[in-house]
């Protein structure tokens, strides 16, 4: 009796499970899914002094993503997405192994430190920024009075200054997850690799990096997405001269009110995305699949 009422057991609480993700699904359908979808019939249309014509159907927004503006936009969106996860993987392996090395009781007021700038408003620190980055902010006023420059450093208005707010803001991505990996790391793997002979920058070639190698992958992954669809700092530190693909659909959706094309805007920079990290993910796994990064 008790072997048969197991199973029994364990398919109703299994349909009971249901009802606890059922509310999140239907925030996520009514709040993401059904906007998006929306947003994908829109950009079949054309829009018109009179609104959106739904009565037929084209392509013309999509062919209109073909221009070179547009195109040299997703270039730059491109372009600083991949420099900022860059800087954001090369910064985040030391700081990893650093709090590593700290008692357990300092790790987490030293993440808390890294993970402070995300707690804060993003316009709030693009501003922020502004202050610091600008002709006369801090940064240049100090250079200057220190005689390290003649003129200010252009800091703003251009991709620098982009990549240089998104770096901090989206650092905490990449360094949880590598923080998280090297804790589980045990210790004697790289002693033993030193014993061998192995100098340092062959014992992270061939034993550090390949067992983070999952927790980075991870980690890049959300702050190359988070950097595809920035706003904020895009909009406020490099303005018209730098404008991204999300700068670019604010124009059109909110400015322009041509939302036909903000939403062919929206589903090619999903499309996008996706294939750019569908295409990173299936490297690293081919990759470790062959071999070329174990240990």
């Amino acid at each position: 009796m008790i072997a048969e009422a197991a199973p029994r057991a364990r398919s109703r609480m299994e349909r009971a499970g249901w009802l606890f993700v059922l509310p999140l699904a239907l925030v996520l359908a009514t709040g993401y899914v059904w906007p998006l979808f929306q947003a994908g019939v829109n950009s079949f249309h054309l829009n018109t002094p009179e609104g959106i014509d739904l009565g037929h159907w084209t392509d013309a927004n999509y062919a209109k993503l073909l221009d070179p503006l547009y195109q040299s936009i997703l270039e730059r969106t491109l372009r600083i997405s991949l420099i900022v996860s860059a800087i954001t993987a090369v910064l985040a392996y030391p700081v990893a192994f650093f709090i590593v090395r700290l008692k357990p009781k300092v790790q987490p007021w030293l993440i808390l430190v890294y993970v402070s700038p995300w707690l804060v408003n993003t316009v709030v620190k693009s501003f922020g920024w502004s202050l610091l980055l600008r002709s006369n902010g801090v940064i240049n006023t100090t250079l200057q009075h220190l005689g390290l420059i003649d003129a200010p450093l252009h800091l703003m208005l251009n991709e620098t200054g982009v990549i240089i707010a998104l770096v901090p803001g989206h650092f905490m991505f990449v360094l949880l997850p590598l923080w998280a990996a090297a804790s589980g790391l045990d210790p004697n793997l790289k002693w033993a690799a030193g014993t061998l002979g192995a100098p340092p920058w062959q014992i992270f070639l061939r034993v550090t990096l390949p067992l983070t190698l999952p927790s980075l992958i991870a980690g890049l992954v959300i702050n190359f997405t988070m950097n595809m669809t920035a706003f904020a700092a895009p909009a406020i530190l490099g303005g018209v001269r730098a404008r991204t693909v999300s700068f670019l659909a604010f124009q059109v959706n909110l400015e322009q009110l041509n939302w036909p094309l903000g939403g062919a805007i929206a589903v090619g920079l999903l499309v996008f995305t996706l294939a750019v990290v569908w295409s990173g993910q299936r490297l690293a796994f081919l990759a470790v699949r062959s071999g070329r990064t174990r240990p």
